[in-house]
This record gives C-alpha cells, sequence and structure tokens, in this order.
C-alpha cells in the first residue's frame, strides 16, 4: 500500500502531454472525476456487497446460538430478525442505488478517456497524419471526441439516477 500511486497520478503524464491549457484542464478534471467516482461506488458496491453476503451467515449462526443456549441468553433469539432485517436492508440499497452500475459507468468513462488522450499523444489512429490534414484539425477532432465521452458520461449518469427515483 505504501508508495502506490493513485490511478489518477499513474496516468496524469497522459494529461501533462496536452499543450492547450484550457483542453488540459478539461480533460484532467473530467479524468480525476470519473476515476473518484468509480473508486467510491466500487468501495460501496463491495462493502455492501460482503455485507449482503455475511449477514445471512451470521443470522444462521445467531439462529443456532439462540437454540443452544436459549435459557442462558433468552434475548439472543432477537438477535435472527435484527440481523436478516440489516441483510434486507443492506440488499435493498444495493439494489436500490446501483452501485455497480454507476462504479461500471464511471470505470468506462475513465477508460474511453484515457485511450483518447493516449491515441491523440501517440498521433495514432483517427488523429494520425493520414487522417488529420495538421495540428488544428487533429486538435479538433480530440476535442469533439472528449466532448462526446463527456456528454455520454452524463446522459449514463442521469439514466441510472433517474431509474434510481423512478418508483418514488
Amino acid at each position: 500500500m505504501f508508495g502506490k500511486k493513485s490511478e489518477y497520478a499513474q496516468y496524469k503524464f497522459l494529461v501533462d502531454g496536452l499543450t492547450d491549457e484550457i483542453l488540459k484542464k478539461r480533460v484532467e478534471t473530467s479524468l480525476r472525476f470519473y476515476i473518484t467516482r468509480a473508486n467510491k461506488y466500487k468501495k460501496r458496491d463491495s462493502f455492501l456487497g460482503m455485507a449482503s453476503i455475511v449477514m445471512p451467515a451470521f443470522a444462521t449462526f445467531a439462529a443456532a446460538a439462540a437454540s443452544f443456549y436459549e435459557e442462558q441468553y433468552p434475548s439472543l433469539d432477537l438477535a435472527v430478525p435484527v440481523i436478516t432485517l440489516i441483510a434486507t436492508v443492506t440488499a435493498g440499497v444495493i439494489a436500490h442505488f446501483k452501485f455497480s452500475e454507476k462504479m461500471q459507468n464511471y470505470r468506462d468513462l475513465a477508460e474511453s478517456m484515457k485511450s483518447e488522450v493516449a491515441m491523440y499523444e501517440c498521433r495514432s489512429q483517427k488523429y494520425s497524419k493520414d487522417k488529420a490534414e495538421d495540428e488544428e484539425q487533429a486538435r479538433d477532432i480530440f476535442l469533439q471526441a472528449i466532448e462526446r465521452i463527456i456528454e455520454d458520461g452524463y446522459r449514463k449518469s442521469r439514466e441510472l439516477e433517474t431509474a434510481d427515483n423512478k418508483f418514488l
């Protein structure tokens, strides 16, 4: 864990290669946002997913303990319904907030942006001298591609958020 660079720090060299300061800031803030959000939703999904697995197993253990120690600990009978309630709420939160889908959306956006920046920096594919007449045209193609990625991200995020509130 010590000495490990963040994902954004590992790919910052791509952004640093951009010469247009406005475009550089646009890519930098968007990429940082997508990586941060993807990691945030991954942590939430992992934590709640693990809880939804462990809680039912713990409820089974509590049920066995309650029957074995029913005379010594009569209140242990309440543990099973409480644990089951927590597990049910956890599963509901996972389903409602769609942490996994949101994480995947932001991960896809970050990877698309990193790929686009790398292609532009290396002048490959649509940015090559064969495809783009000059530096200005390559920059315009790049700008359009970045804005398309950002727009697609907003659209997909709205779809996920709208799906969250569809039943409210």
